[in-house]
């Protein structure tokens, strides 16, 4: 099958024979979709769902390509060792099966995620106002997923964890010394260990685990 250009919107498929094949390998190239955020920035970020992660670099360039749009995925490379001694460097995704993407109207969401071999749906906010008589897409601020990038940059990925549980907390806390310093959060203790943990939009709370000794009561 040929390759379209999106020329109009809904004219055509512009679907590309790449996209329906597996990226053919679980470490996509560092930083096709994990670029420095700018903290300055302010944007908006969707939250396409993918079928399987193998497809995310593909799908990413896809998106890319087609709409102009920025994809981010929160990962990390890390190299790992074998009980052979061979070495691979794999990637770690914090939130499997999540891309981000931003430069893309909220309908053109809706219109093309058929179009869009691998991405099973763009996250729904079932508590915002219906959009055209569809439920709204729910949205990321940009300052979170900086927010996450940050931790993911200076700890180890085991300290980090996406949940959708409803975290108890009443104390906040800021981290006032080491690579973390400046992040804030609710103080969380779970198996021994102590968490700041932040919300990323409605999708869920991140828990970063710290040392009480770099944290302080926020004032």
């Amino acid at each position: 099958m040929a390759t379209k250009k999106l020329n109009q919107p809904g004219t055509g498929s512009i679907v590309t024979d790449k996209l329906h094949k597996s990226s053919g390998s679980a470490v996509p190239a560092a930083n096709d979709y994990n670029m420095p955020l700018d903290p300055e920035e302010q944007r908006e970020w969707f939250v396409a769902i993918l079928s399987h992660q193998k497809y995310t670099a593909s799908c990413c360039e896809y998106i890319k390509n087609a709409f102009g749009c920025i994809c981010y995925v929160p990962s990390k490379q890390e190299k790992h060792v074998y009980a052979n001694r061979t070495k691979r460097t794999v990637t770690k995704f914090f939130i499997p099966r999540y891309v981000f993407v931003s430069g893309i109207s909220e309908k053109q969401a809706y219109d093309f995620v058929p179009k869009w071999p691998h991405v099973d749906i763009f996250l729904p906010d079932r508590a915002r106002e219906r959009a055209g008589g569809r439920v709204a897409l729910a949205k990321v601020q940009h300052k979170d997923l900086v927010k996450l990038q940050n931790a993911i940059n200076e700890v180890d990925p085991a300290d980090i964890t996406f949940t959708t549980e409803n975290l108890a907390f009443d104390e906040q806390i800021e981290v006032v010394q080491g690579g973390l310093k400046g992040l804030e959060g609710g103080y969380y203790k779970d198996g021994g260990n102590d968490y700041l943990v932040f919300m990323l939009g409605k999708l869920g709370n991140i828990k970063v685990r710290v040392s009480v000794k770099d944290c302080r009561l926020k004032k």
